[in-house]
């Protein structure tokens, strides 16, 4: 597979709950793949060839909308 210049470029890549092809193109260094998690909002951090697993902030569509269209509502 060519080098592609827009991945090669990229320091680091978040990944969550992807195919084992997907992770075998966008993390080809990280190999193997961990096992996908059932928790909402894990995923793994890839940098310099290493997976760490990760919790990130999960939120439906309704969420970041409210979010990004009132930011000081504190309740969201």
């Amino acid at each position: 597979m060519p080098n592609r210049p827009d991945r090669a470029l990229s320091g680091s890549a978040v990944l969550a709950r992807v195919s084992a092809t997907t992770w075998q193109r966008l993390a080809p260094l990280a190999d193997p793949a961990p096992k996908p998690s059932k928790h909402r909002g894990r995923g793994h951090v890839i940098q310099h060839g290493e997976a760490h697993t990760t919790q990130t902030i999960w939120m439906t569509d309704a969420d970041v909308v409210t979010w990004l269209t009132d930011p000081d509502d504190i309740q969201s």
